[in-house]
């Protein structure tokens, strides 16, 4: 391992004790819970409404247990608040789950989640969405937000809700009973099928009319990896249908999922964005080869290139091998290492993003290497001077200075060269 690595689980466990004085918003290194969701808009059974599903997902590992009689317990609390376009509250709701398990190992699995559900029925309209998950132990919280555009699906002559990703669907001799979700932000790699679960809206049905149901799935590159067509009868007004696709070939990153129902002359069409992920990544990474350039900072020349011309279906496996081989508690699914390196890069986009993302800046660059400085001096205002800034960082006994030469926001190492020649007497 590189003595630079070593040196970055330093400046992790150091950042702890001197972030408060550093005034940068480190929530996440302070262990806020990471949780995924998802918004599914179907039609409401209540007259001028639409229905929002909305689901929330937490991995065990990102909940504190503690023990019990019986074995552990964690519980949370989950607070969803709906705002319409004029920033006014329209609905909301908060409320408890808790979770049992008797294995301690569980406490801290990536592969075992806990997932809750609520639904809202709403008067179609742009909203926004607020939602936040606190555990109760820690009172730590999380929070996320989003826009949505509610559809009415009685204004039109077809229609199709919104697509729900599930592992699991129940039928009995009336049809669909019942479905077990998956949130599309987090469906797991492994596993054969992945069901597509959709409603199809009707305001006129005569016998044995059907529908033609075509779909197709496309990778982050927008390369076409899927596509088939199929006939479907029409139920009823309201026809809920699915379809099954092989994940197994899918490898970590973003997809999207075109759906197109025909009825005669008319149709409709709906796209749904999922992210397929491997147990062990950092919840932040959504995209491989993204998460591959970003090792540029820790990366040598060499290794970068060889996963980078790694095959498809061997990329994944060199990415693994190459944060296994810097992981400082082998054995375990989490790599602390690696979650915290890729924490420091959302950050980065979060704060330093402005005509380049805030990885790829000067700030982000720092930031992302040695984690939040000690102190920061910062002169946004002084006379005859561009406006600068000097991070400390006293565990390490360095400083940086940064300098916004343009006037723009976007400032620069004074030095550029400074921090590379210092580093290249530690690399190995």
């Amino acid at each position: 391992m590189r003595a630079w690595v070593i040196m970055l689980l330093i400046v992790i466990a150091c950042s702890h004790i001197v972030m408060a004085q550093a005034e940068m918003s480190r929530a996440h290194l302070e262990g806020v819970p990471e949780f995924y969701y998802d918004l599914v808009n179907v039609a409401s059974n209540q007259p001028g409404k639409t229905r929002l599903n909305v689901y929330i997902e937490i991995p065990y590992d990102e909940l504190q247990f503690v023990k019990t009689d019986s074995g552990y317990r964690a519980e949370y609390e989950v607070t969803v608040v709906i705002y319409d376009k004029d920033g006014d509250q329209v609905d909301g709701k908060i409320w408890q789950e808790s979770v049992d398990v008797f294995d301690y190992g569980l406490t801290n699995s990536r592969k075992h989640y806990s997932l809750s559900h609520v639904a809202f029925h709403l008067e179609p309209d742009d909203v926004r969405i607020s939602i936040g998950l606190m555990d109760l132990e820690s009172e730590k919280t999380g929070f996320r937000k989003n826009r949505l555009k509610l559809k009415d699906f009685s204004d039109k002559k077809i229609a199709i809700s919104d697509i729900t990703f599930t592992d699991q669907v129940e039928i009995d001799s009336l049809g669909i009973k019942s479905i077990h979700p998956q949130v599309a932000d987090h469906i797991k790699a492994s596993g054969a099928q992945l069901y597509c679960y959709f409603e199809i809206y009707s305001q006129e049905v005569k016998k044995n009319q059907t529908y033609e149901i075509s779909y197709k799935l496309i990778n982050a590159k927008n390369k076409k990896i899927e596509e088939q067509k199929y006939l479907r009868r029409k139920d009823a007004k309201r026809t809920m249908e699915y379809f099954t696709f092989d994940r197994k070939g899918l490898i970590h990153g973003r997809y999207t999922l075109v759906v197109k129902v025909k009825d005669g002359r008319r149709s409709d069409t709906v796209k749904k964005q999922f992210i397929i992920r491997w147990s062990g990544a950092p919840t932040t990474m959504a995209d491989l080869d993204l998460a591959i350039e970003q090792l540029k900072y820790i990366a040598k020349g060499k290794e970068m290139k060889a996963i980078k011309k790694a095959p498809a279906d061997e990329k994944l496996q060199q990415f693994i091998e190459f944060w296994q081989d810097r992981d400082p508690s082998p054995g375990t699914e989490k790599n602390e290492l690696m979650d915290e390196y890729y924490k420091r890069i959302e950050y980065a986009n979060l704060n330093y993003s402005g005509f380049r993302e805030g990885w790829k800046t000067d700030m982000g660059m720092i930031y992302i290497i040695f984690g939040p400085p000690s102190d920061i001096e910062r002169h946004p205002f002084e006379r005859d001077y561009k406006p600068y800034e000097i991070w400390y960082y006293y565990n390490i006994n360095r400083q940086f200075i940064f300098i916004d030469e343009t006037g723009f926001g976007e400032y620069r190492l004074s030095n550029p060269y400074y921090w590379r020649n210092w580093t290249d007497g530690i690399y190995y």
